[in-house]
């Protein structure tokens, strides 16, 4: 039986770990070559994905960085002949999260000094520039091929439940995954005509590298409080609402944002 993304080809930004990885290695067991863009290492995505049987590149992208977004695509069409599928998953918690020194909003000795009135610019401006500004150019990237080849799309966004729900401390990723929200529908009303569908995913507390450490903190009570299933989401159960606004399955979803998040109320 064929797999629902059979013979396709996936570019998964932030493969390398989390969600992104989660979701390259569900897209190999459903027939897609991957390629895999973080500015981690993802060589053990792509060895998962070749382990499933299907073929995978790992491209190290900054989808801040312009350029950075035109050579993903541009080396994706050339590994694999074309794109079918972009899933934007890069994403950052706060300005220092790839900094090994830094520490997360819930590890501030100050809990109010992340907040927006004390933190500084660079705190707001390198969150919006990865979160939001990187889904634009690597999605616009993706998508200029996408039409210029003339066989539709899909694109799935990473946007999260704070896109509606705020949170003090956290002003930057809330307002970042709100503009992810936005974007979505913008970019589903521009290019719909062309054939490509454009949705997001909102998911909530998941156990990912970005979320490491948030049991331990008074956040991990408020999570959990939020959340009736009361407990964190796995990986795979984000990749599999991937999936779904990835395949056929969503061929009259666009415009959409779907929330695997344990009964959070975002509305």
């Amino acid at each position: 039986m064929a797999g629902r993304l059979e013979g396709k080809v996936a570019i998964v930004t932030g493969g390398a770990s989390g969600i992104g990885r989660a979701s390259a290695e569900l897209f190999a067991e459903e027939g897609a070559n991957v390629v895999v863009a973080d500015l981690r290492d993802g060589t053990e995505t792509v060895a998962a994905v070749r382990g499933r049987g299907r073929e995978a590149v790992f491209i190290e992208t900054d989808t801040s960085d312009e350029a950075a977004c035109e050579t993903l695509a541009k080396d994706a069409e050339a590994a694999f002949g074309g794109i079918d599928v972009l899933v934007a998953a890069a994403g950052i918690s706060n300005w220092r999260y790839l900094d090994p020194e830094g520490l997360a909003p819930h590890e501030e000795p100050d809990p109010t000094a992340t907040y927006l009135l004390n933190a500084p610019v660079e705190a707001w401006q390198k969150v919006l520039d990865v979160n939001l500004t990187g889904v634009m150019l690597s999605a616009r990237a993706v998508a200029r091929r996408m039409v210029a080849a003339g066989n539709g799309g899909a694109i799935v966004n990473l946007a999260s439940i704070m896109a509606k729900v705020p949170l003090q401390g956290v002003g930057p990723y809330c307002v970042s995954k709100a503009g992810v929200w936005m974007l979505t529908k913008v970019l589903a009303l521009e290019l719909a005509p062309h054939g490509i569908r454009v949705n997001a995913i909102g998911p909530g507390f998941i156990e990912t590298p970005m979320t490491a450490g948030i049991d331990e903190a008074d956040t991990g009570a408020w999570a959990m409080r939020l959340t009736p299933m009361h407990r964190m989401g796995r990986p795979d159960e984000v990749a599999r609402t991937v999936l779904f606004l990835a395949c056929g399955d969503s061929s009259f979803y666009t415009g959409a944002m779907l929330h695997p998040h344990g009964g959070v109320f975002t509305d």
